[in-house]
């Protein structure tokens, strides 16, 4: 099943190619999604257990392995610093900047709301995985699926607009301003009713669906629009919004070769920095679980704005 939908998904991408250039990935991802929908009653096998647990630790621990081992060659390069730091710094605002508003205003200070809404917000590999794996309480690892497949909806702009803007050679400003303020009136609209649930299941899991959309759009094409303001290339604005996010959709994009064979062979490097976080990232998070799975909020709120005072001047500098 899986090799088959990888060959179906190659034969798509290479028919509609002259019309757009959308990664085999993209087709990959909207197949599963569809398949899960329709196939509801269908149990994980031996098969995909395996590449949940063990192929995409694998994977990733390779490309941080070579990342990490290159990384200082990475700054040597003209404008990596400026790619290495937002995506350094961008992990503290889109992933404790994220937190920061589900505590403050969504009233969701809980490990079940705040693990699977940032895993399937940001599309994070790293914390989709310690979700998924149970390492965060069964709840988050119930929601965590959910939130995870729900911003797929999105990555048909995602994708779509990114190929559009690759071979425009430059972002298409007015659809990602639109993007970005769709995803911030979704945003609202999750937090407000994240704010009224009072604990009811149903209620938590809706709005952990529309956060996970709204602020997915935000973070995505927020960031690239603060990096074309800054001046950044696209190629080089995409390495550092996927580093900025832990992105895997935008990192097997870029690693497909989307955005060229120079952003493709720089992946490593830059998708191995802002791992430098996720230590901090797990920590509080095993802190929380320790805690009945509430988050010190201060530790949030202080992290936050290291990450827009860190962006802040990774664009200017």
């Amino acid at each position: 099943m899986i090799l088959l939908l990888l060959v179906i998904s190659f034969h798509i991408s290479q028919w509609i190619k002259s019309t757009i250039a959308l990664p085999e990935i993209f087709f990959a991802m909207i197949l599963s999604v569809t398949l899960g929908m329709l196939m509801v009653r269908w149990k994980f096998g031996p098969t995909i257990r395996s590449l949940l647990f063990a192929g995409i630790p694998v994977v990733l621990a390779a490309n941080f392995m070579v990342g990490g081992s290159r990384i200082a060659e990475a700054f040597q390069l003209t404008g990596m610093t400026s790619v290495l730091s937002f995506g350094f710094f961008g992990q503290l605002l889109w992933m404790f900047g994220g937190l920061a508003i589900l505590i403050l205003f969504g009233m969701a200070n809980h490990i079940r709301n705040l693990a699977p809404g940032m895993a399937g917000s940001l599309s994070h590999s790293g914390l989709t995985g310690a979700c998924t794996a149970g390492d965060l309480g069964p709840e988050a690892a119930v929601r965590a699926p959910i939130m995870i497949n729900v911003p797929f909806i999105g990555h048909i702009f995602v994708f779509s607009i990114l190929a559009a803007s690759a071979t425009a050679g430059r972002l298409l400003l007015p659809y990602a301003a639109v993007v970005v303020a769709v995803g911030l009136l979704l945003t609202y609209i999750a937090l407000k009713t994240l704010r009224t649930a009072n604990g009811k299941d149903a209620l938590e899991i809706r709005g952990l669906m529309i956060f996970s959309l709204g602020w997915q759009l935000v973070a995505v094409f927020g960031g690239l629009l603060m990096l074309d303001i800054s001046g950044m290339g696209l190629s080089d604005a995409v390495m550092a919004n996927a580093s900025a996010i832990s992105h895997f959709g935008l990192f097997a994009a870029i690693q497909g070769g989307m955005f060229g064979p120079q952003a493709a062979g720089m992946i490593a490097f830059v998708f191995a920095m802002p791992f430098l976080v996720h230590p901090l990232v797990f920590g509080i998070f095993g802190k929380t679980a320790e805690n009945n799975g509430i988050m010190p909020r201060a530790i949030v709120f202080i992290l936050a704005l290291i990450g827009v005072g860190g962006v802040l001047y990774s664009m200017v500098f």
